[in-house]
């Protein structure tokens, strides 16, 4: 195993002068500079948290250039990263705070009303350029950490349908494997240049690591307007960007994307949620035949399987979210040809939670909570979550692919579609949906029909400016249906 940090550091030899980020302020930081700055943090964040034990160093930033200094200089110390969720209510992240007890957290000035000030917090400027330098000492100062397969490199929170978050302890050895499939997959290179629009805490950190240890370039955005996502997009030559579908339906609808605009464009990868054919074909009519996705979760971050957006095209299969990455087994905990549990194996797969919940694997197989299955061409389809099935008039029905046919429908832009007790049906069914434009019960409703048949067509829909989200973004069925029914 190669250490991301090794990887991004041997870079940095390299190639001192290529540019490794630049964000929307215009700032810019080569690899030799980043690498000079991040290795002073870490060796101040050394010199404060020590070097005998690993310590847990908590941030919270929104997207720009020091959020990566911050972030590597973590990753550099050796201590364990902890990203806190910007648009998290600050009653949240204290809660993460004072669970997990980190030893320093780093506030970002202008998202600083997310997480509470304490003795053990510092507050850095993205505006204030070397602002992260006050932490720091002489790099000469700094030690490598003893990086071990299972040291523990971040931990992130994973909501599950529960809506109350686990720590998952992700180590060097995931991260690692993140690293080399995603490079395999998607073909990334030194000549890549990736968009981070989606949050540097979550969605847009995997590309991180594979994108700096070939050598190529990060574009960051703190905004997600349209406009200025297009933009960006053309100007800067983008290869290689994640999107949630949410962002990507923005994108199309604004009617301002092209395929002629980004000829640069290999791989718009879509993950975090499900995405309809309907919805992938007027993706790939914006944008070209450049649609990609993967598919993973906490427990086993974004590598579980995907598709390059050239398979995707060519294969036709927009159902599905590829096949099984090179790092990962994958199997399906049911009969032949019948749909169950997405189980997974290999290196990617975390060992425990660090919040004491007891972690859902067996000799090795981590439960994924996931139904769904494979074809005879190894592809994986998802069809919903287990525990989130609903039985309406006797009859099975998942959630995920009555959402599907919805945002088929043209204008409706998220769905969450749950069920609720009934006198008559056992479980009614209801969705909530965000649109623009006129969209009529009617044409929902004939959607679902179309796609899975009568039963499975919503009683109710409601009507709502935006989905409700829990602590680490997710959508959370029950708390959707608590508040609505």
């Amino acid at each position: 195993m190669i250490a991301a940090i090794d990887r991004f550091l041997a870079q940095a030899q390299r190639t001192p002068d290529a540019l490794a980020v630049r964000d929307e302020s215009g700032a810019a930081l080569t690899y030799g500079a980043l690498a000079r700055r991040a290795t002073r943090l870490a060796a101040g964040l050394q010199a404060r948290l020590g070097t005998s034990e690993t310590r847990i160093v908590a941030l919270a930033a929104k997207n720009h250039g020091e959020h990566l200094v911050a972030m590597l200089g973590i990753f550099l110390s050796g201590h364990s990263w902890l990203p806190l969720n910007p648009r998290s209510a600050r009653a949240l992240n204290d809660t993460v705070v004072a669970t997990l007890k980190p030893g320093l957290v780093l506030r970002d000035t202008a998202c600083a009303d997310c997480v509470s000030e304490t003795r053990d917090s510092v507050a850095f400027s993205a505006s204030a350029a070397g602002c992260l330098d006050a932490l720091g000492i002489d790099a000469d100062g700094w030690r490598r950490p003893a990086l071990a397969p299972d040291h523990v490199m971040s931990i992130k929170l994973t909501g599950g349908t529960t809506g109350t978050p686990k720590a998952v302890a992700q180590t060097q050895s995931m991260i690692a494997t993140v690293i080399d499939d995603l490079t395999q997959v998607f073909a990334i290179g030194p000549d890549s240049v990736n968009l981070a629009v989606a949050p540097l805490s979550h969605g847009a950190f995997h590309l991180l690591f594979p994108v700096l240890a070939q050598g190529g370039r990060h574009e960051v955005l703190a905004s997600a307007d349209p406009d200025t996502v297009l933009d960006t997009m053309e100007a800067r030559a983008v290869t290689h960007t994640f999107m949630p579908p949410t962002l990507i339906t923005k994108l199309v609808s604004s009617g301002k994307a092209t395929p002629d605009r980004f000829p640069a464009l290999r791989e718009l990868i879509y993950s975090a949620a499900p995405m309809a054919p309907a919805q992938i074909e007027k993706a790939q009519a914006a944008f070209g035949p450049r649609i990609a996705v993967m598919y993973g979760q906490v427990e086993a971050p974004v590598a579980v399987s995907a598709m390059n957006a050239d398979t995707l095209s060519s294969s036709g299969k927009l159902e599905s979210v590829g096949q099984p990455c090179p790092s990962s087994e994958v199997r399906i905990d049911a009969g032949p040809g019948e749909d169950g549990e997405i189980l997974v194996r290999g290196p990617l797969v975390a060992q425990s939670y660090l919040t004491g919940e007891e972690f859902p694997a067996t000799e090795g197989w981590l439960h994924t909570g996931d139904l769904g299955r494979i074809d005879a061409a190894g592809f994986l389809y998802i069809r919903g979550r287990a525990r989130e099935m609903i039985i309406t008039g006797g009859f099975n029905v998942y959630p995920g692919e009555v959402e599907r046919a919805l945002l088929s429908v043209d204008g409706v832009e998220e769905a969450c579609v749950f069920g609720v007790a009934d006198d008559y049906w056992g479980e009614r069914i209801e969705a909530a949906i965000v649109h623009s434009g006129a969209v009529s019960e009617d044409d929902l409703g004939q959607a679902v029909r179309d796609a899975i048949g009568a039963v499975a067509a919503p009683k109710t829909y409601h009507v709502l400016e935006a989905l409700p989200r829990n602590a680490v973004g997710k959508v959370v069925r029950r708390e959707v249906a608590a508040a609505l029914s």
